[in-house]
């Protein structure tokens, strides 16, 4: 691997960096110092697609002066938001996992999309403290990523 190599603590989803333009893939990841800050993202989609604060505000369903303090930093959108804004911002389906990083790093690591689906599932949460304990590298991550895939297929 290269001199950005994956970090054992960076959440192992693809990202998104706004300054540099790039979409990271599965095994590129940049590490945590890299990503661009969830209130930027939202502000240059925001703009990107032509729409005033006013407008985007509007359409998310919150006031322009809530939508000012997530783009500069200061709030997170209410979870049940987040639909919302995917929308009206028109974030791609291949940066939705970004984006939900992006928030999860900004909201003191409370990733939304994930948090359910893990409390839900007591399987979920066994693999989780095995692998940690285990001590799983990010290479024997992509190898279970690539299984799970495999198994998508098949089923």
């Amino acid at each position: 691997m290269n001199n950005r190599d994956i970090n054992m603590n960076v959440a192992f989803v693809p990202t998104y960096t706004i300054k540099r333009k790039e979409i990271f893939n599965m095994t590129n990841i940049p590490s945590p110092s890299e990503y661009a800050k969830f209130g930027e993202y939202l502000k240059e989609r925001r703009q990107a697609l032509g729409k005033s604060i006013r407008q985007c505000a509007a359409e998310i369903g919150i006031t322009p002066a809530y939508l000012s303090d997530i783009e500069k930093g200061n709030r997170n959108p209410p979870a049940n938001y987040h639909e919302m804004v995917l929308s009206v911002l028109e974030i791609p389906k291949d940066q939705v996992y970004a984006y939900y990083d992006l928030a999860g790093v900004s909201g003191n690591s409370n990733h939304i999309d994930i948090i359910p689906y893990i409390i839900e599932n007591p399987i979920v949460r066994l693999a989780l403290r095995k692998a940690r304990d285990k001590q799983i590298t990010s290479a024997m991550w992509q190898k279970i990523i690539e299984h799970i895939d495999e198994l998508a297929e098949d089923a």
